[in-house]
């Protein structure tokens, strides 16, 4: 029996980046994982603060970040597959573009239910940075 041949023989070698572009990309992942942190931290030091002008009582002010972190882990499995299925990078611009601009939506709200809508929607794309990964 011979042995299995690969499909392909064309083998490339990966594209090398210049070190402009490493830079850029080292700024930008550094300042993603920066808006993640501050988001999770900044939130629940601001709960408190929340719970006295909006007038939330304790269990809305627990769904302000269990809403977020529910939605996050629900979505995990399904943003993994949309990065193998489409582009990855496209993936993780379009999740810290929503998450970006969903938290600024939130930060301009004065009631209770629209900021744990927010919120919620916020966790769908904070998921998607976490699945784009290297093969």
């Amino acid at each position: 029996m011979s042995p299995l041949l690969p499909l392909s023989t064309n083998i490339h070698e990966p594209q090398r980046l210049s070190l402009a572009c490493k830079l850029i990309l080292l700024v930008m992942f550094c300042l993603t994982q920066f808006i993640d942190t501050l988001s999770m931290s900044a939130l629940l030091s601001a709960i408190p603060a929340l719970e006295a002008s909006m007038g939330m009582t304790e269990i809305q002010s627990t769904w302000v970040f269990s809403g977020f972190r529910l939605t996050f882990s629900s979505f995990l499995l399904i943003s993994g597959r949309l990065s193998d299925v489409y582009n990855p990078k496209t993936v993780f611009i379009g999740g810290v573009s929503t998450l970006g601009i969903l938290s600024l939506c939130a930060g301009f709200v004065y009631t209770t239910v629209p900021i744990l809508v927010l919120r919620a929607i916020t966790g769908i794309g904070d998921h998607s940075r976490w699945c784009v990964g290297s093969d």
